[in-house]
């Protein structure tokens, strides 16, 4: 009964971090406890967007897994395992995979130019949930997350002159 009542309070525990990196991570704009970290880019032309996307996939070791043109243009990386973070560890992630994704839509008024977003999206595995599944982005992964999307973001801006 002992090791039950451990495991219910460990559960809840959990449970309660969850809720409150939820409520951390809700605060930073990512989404309000999502498992993704979302940026607007701004406007650029499908030639930037190509060439600083892929540019930066291959400076941060993310390899492209898709990659579509106009009228829906999209740069997808693979899953990239990574080392959780000590905010995630605390939370009883053992594993996790990350990946970018930046999309386009046309800019009103020019068939040249779109608006992009940057998207970063997580999955864990834990010590009780061995299957991959989305948990809320931790303050220490939303960092990473918007430091690499920043810097996307400055090469966008650098590339429009």
């Amino acid at each position: 009964m002992s090791n039950f009542k451990s495991m219910i309070r460990w559960a809840l525990l959990f449970l309660l971090s969850l809720a409150a990196v939820g409520c951390a991570a809700g605060g930073s704009g990512n989404g309000g406890g999502s498992s993704f970290v979302r940026m607007d880019m701004g406007n650029n032309t499908i030639q930037n967007f190509q060439e600083q996307t892929t540019d930066l996939l291959r400076r941060q070791s993310f390899q492209v897994f898709r990659q579509d043109p106009a009228p829906a243009p999209l740069i997808e990386s693979e899953w990239r395992n990574q080392t959780p973070t000590e905010d995630e560890r605390a939370l009883g992630v053992t594993e996790i995979q990350v990946r970018i994704i930046v999309r386009g839509r046309a800019a009103g008024g020019s068939q040249r130019q779109y608006r992009f977003t940057y998207h970063m999206e997580t999955l864990v595995k834990t010590a009780t949930s061995p299957e991959w599944s989305e948990m809320p982005v931790t303050a220490e992964r939303t960092r990473y997350a918007r430091d690499i999307g920043q810097e996307l973001r400055t090469l966008f801006e650098m590339s429009r002159g």
